[in-house]
């Protein structure tokens, strides 16, 4: 068995940008697990523990996804941070994705279809383009981070059109009292 997710990867620049931000966060004493650096991500679906058998099948059913999607490249941005499930409550901190976020959400929904026909359940929620910088695990200094948080809502992190995404990636997340380690199984390239 694999604990898998499909996943867009980021530049180690953007992973550089987003680490400092999490180290200006992580000053402020609140605990708070943060996402180690390398393993930032945008995640497009959580399949959870899989036989390794249906690698194959999972890799195929996201190329169709793709294909379908039509996309040749998606150009996002990152601005704002926030929390899930609301700044009283945070067990989530995220910062929010600007730029080509209706064909992003339509490759997501296509993904969720596609998985849905190899019996994974389909996601209740709706989809917040978002990415993890840290779960939050006490509400020592939480109030001190929902205030940064807030403060820093609408900042822009990253100019829009900055990050240019061409493919998904199968990842396998193997879990380790220091963090999750993700690592790729396959990457599935946007069409050209």
């Amino acid at each position: 068995m694999a604990r898998l997710f499909l996943a867009i990867n980021l530049p180690a620049g953007v992973k550089k940008t987003l680490a400092r931000l999490q180290d200006e966060l992580a000053r402020l004493g609140a605990d708070v697990r943060w996402v180690r650096p390398e393993g930032i991500h945008l995640t497009l679906k959580f399949l959870g523990e899989v036989p390794e058998s249906k690698i194959e099948q999972i890799t195929q059913m996201a190329q169709k996804a793709v294909e379908e999607s039509g996309l040749k490249s998606l150009r996002l941005g990152i601005k704002g941070l926030g929390t899930f499930p609301s700044g009283r409550s945070p067990r989530v901190v995220w910062v929010g994705l600007t730029g080509d976020l209706k064909e992003l959400a339509s490759l997501q929904n296509i993904i969720e279809e596609k998985m849905s026909l190899l019996g994974f359940e389909k996601e209740k929620r709706a989809f917040i383009p978002h990415i993890t910088l840290g779960r939050v695990k006490s509400s020592r200094q939480k109030e001190a981070l929902v205030k940064e948080i807030y403060r820093r809502r609408e900042e822009e992190i990253l100019p829009q059109g900055e990050l240019v995404v061409s493919e998904i990636i199968l990842y396998k997340s193997t879990l380790h009292p220091k963090g999750a380690i993700y690592s790729p199984l396959k990457c599935i390239p946007f069409s050209n």
